[in-house]
């Protein structure tokens, strides 16, 4: 390589660093934005996945007390259903 192509190399690195170090910054700044956004719902962010957890099993719960309560809530209405049959 001559020194030409050698410089044209280094600009061309360069530009690239700079593209780079440009993303970097708007990475940095959307994280800071989602940060202030999990603050403001009174999250964590540094306990964010903690949190996740948390609300899966609370998710999982409440599905576990909704199925029980649709049982016994099924469970009645058959029961009503067949005194009803039976008039």
């Amino acid at each position: 390589m001559d020194l030409e192509q050698l410089v044209n190399k280094k600009i061309d690195i360069e530009r690239r660093r700079e593209r780079l170090l440009g993303k970097l910054e708007v990475a940095k700044s959307s994280l800071l934005e989602l940060d202030k956004r999990l603050v403001e719902r009174g999250i964590n962010p540094d306990t964010l996945e903690e949190e996740i957890n948390r609300l899966k099993a609370e998710k999982q719960e409440a599905t576990i007390k909704l199925k029980e309560a649709l049982s016994d809530a099924e469970l009645v209405i058959t029961r009503i259903e067949s005194r009803v049959d039976g008039i």
